[in-house]
């Protein structure tokens, strides 16, 4: 039981690690306001390749961390990034453009699944 609550804290601390972290270097690199509000396509774009990159260590986190069934552990995980994410996503449906928020969204489960997937590798779950 413990080794599965760490499993999946530790994927959700990953992608926030990850995610929070590089919207810092993104947000000075490109000279945004801390909001980040923006409609320029690239960065909107690093953006999302930021969230995939930090789905991505969330889902491998988790089913590494995990000792049995590591892909149910992700699922949980990525449920959990999305129903933090929609809430997040609504607070700043102003400053972006809808298709950011939608594509942020979508894209959320399915890649830490593909995180969790490549760290389980050959392990069933």
């Amino acid at each position: 039981m413990a080794a599965s609550l760490l499993s999946v804290v530790a994927g959700y601390v990953a992608w926030t690690v990850v995610f929070l972290g590089g919207s810092v270097g993104l947000r000075a690199a490109f000279g945004l306001d801390a909001d980040g509000g923006t409609d320029r396509v690239g960065v909107l774009l690093a953006y999302l390749a930021l969230s995939g990159l930090a789905s991505v260590a969330a889902g491998a986190v988790s089913a590494r961390l995990a000792l049995r069934l590591p892909m149910r552990h992700v699922l949980v995980v990525a449920a959990l990034l999305l129903a933090t994410g929609i809430p997040v996503q609504m607070a700043s449906w102003e400053l972006l453009p809808l298709w950011y928020h939608l594509t942020f969204l979508a894209a959320l489960v399915p890649v830490t699944w593909l995180g969790g997937r490549w760290q389980a590798g050959d392990r069933r779950g």
